[in-house]
């Protein structure tokens, strides 16, 4: 079980608690505001466009314990607001101060396919949007519930819909979650009986799950156990009682940090739903984002993937004069290595890079 499906269970669980206090779910604004409530935070609702909004459509204050949102719309997607920064408070502890700038009460689970979105997707601001959206679906709309009233009461979509008061492409995609997806493997038992996979009998790993301060590298070959002993590591962090909120997990693709979310989630699924983990491009996008004024960038830079990267060489070409093409057929063929050169420059010093130019202007000149 991953990170994102650990917050839908989660949702469910608080959506059968609140029912069973008493809370109605076909009274979707009043459900949400009774589990705030209960939680002693203080919701209000705002006018369009209210400075407090911060340009978006809802916020968490951390420090008031409070929820602002959009008070427009239908009930339920007044309710969807709530629940998202609920979410907040459930899955992250509620110490973060974030503007939910839009939410997609629709979203799909499948990842991004290609291109640039498979970068977004994996940034710390898209991960957490995605939890919380699919967080605040689930609370509102639980899946078993919907399979429930769908096969054994013979319910429409249609039906639903109006019975919950939801939009119908949010409860189709609900439904077809609940019908289609298999059912999640329950997570194993957290806590002080909980007993972590043991590790191959090699000190290196043993040694690096346990070393704790300044910095620790381990070098290591293909199928020798890193992921496991990263796994370990992150356990034993929790373990000793560090706040989830402040890991930070870095991989080279996407794939790793998918398989560190599940792994991690199968013995502590509300701690994978908190803590960050991405790759390296996307944690440098999210930098970029937090201080973008300080790079005089836009609050959301726009990505391009590489097929418009190439596009947009191509539109260079005549200023660049270049001279020579290994493939005289098809110049444009090479793009894809002349942007390879280009990314490895920006690894280098612009000094350096200046000194490597000259010298070889220097050695054509002689």
């Amino acid at each position: 079980m991953d990170a994102t499906e650990a917050a839908r269970r989660e949702a469910e669980r608080l959506h059968r608690a609140n029912v069973a206090a008493g809370g109605d779910p076909t009274q979707p604004l009043a459900f949400a505001l009774r589990e705030a409530t209960s939680r002693g935070l203080d919701v209000y609702a705002l006018q369009e466009g209210d400075s407090q909004l911060k340009g978006g459509k809802a916020t968490f204050d951390s420090q008031a314990g409070g929820i602002l949102y959009e008070d427009r719309g239908s009930d339920f997607e007044r309710a969807f607001l709530i629940a998202h920064e609920l979410g907040r408070v459930v899955l992250e502890g509620g110490t973060l101060d974030v503007v939910t700038v839009d939410v997609e009460p629709d979203r799909s689970m499948e990842d991004a396919p290609v291109g640039v979105d498979r970068v977004l997707d994996y940034g710390a601001r898209e991960r957490r949007e995605v939890k919380m959206d699919l967080f605040a679906r689930e609370f509102l709309l639980p899946r078993p519930v919907l399979r429930e009233l769908h096969v054994n009461e013979g319910l429409t979509s249609d039906a639903i819909a109006m019975r919950f008061g939801a939009p119908l492409a949010v409860v189709q995609q609900q439904l077809l979650d609940a019908l289609l997806l298999p059912p999640a493997e329950e997570p194993h038992p957290v806590g002080a009986g909980a007993v972590a996979a043991p590790l191959t009998p090699d000190p290196t790993q043993a040694q690096a799950a346990a070393h704790r301060g300044l910095a620790f590298q381990l070098q290591a070959g293909p199928g020798t156990g890193k992921t496991r002993t990263l796994v370990r590591r992150i356990e034993g962090l929790l373990a000793d009682g560090v706040d989830p909120t402040t890991i930070l997990v870095l991989t080279f693709s996407n794939k790793a940090a998918n398989e560190l979310c599940e792994r991690i989630a199968a013995s502590n699924p509300v701690a994978a739903a908190a803590m960050w983990i991405g790759t390296f491009h996307a944690f440098g996008l999210d930098i970029v984002r937090r201080f973008h004024d300080r790079l005089a960038l836009p609050p959301d830079p726009r990505l391009i993937d590489r097929t418009e990267a190439i596009e947009l060489l191509e539109d260079e070409f005549p200023r660049l004069d270049l001279k020579h093409y290994r493939n005289l057929w098809d110049p444009a063929l090479d793009s894809s290595d002349m942007l390879s050169a280009i990314s490895r420059a920006k690894d280098v010093v612009p000094a350096t890079v200046r000194a490597c130019r000259d010298q070889s202007q220097t050695c054509a000149q002689d």
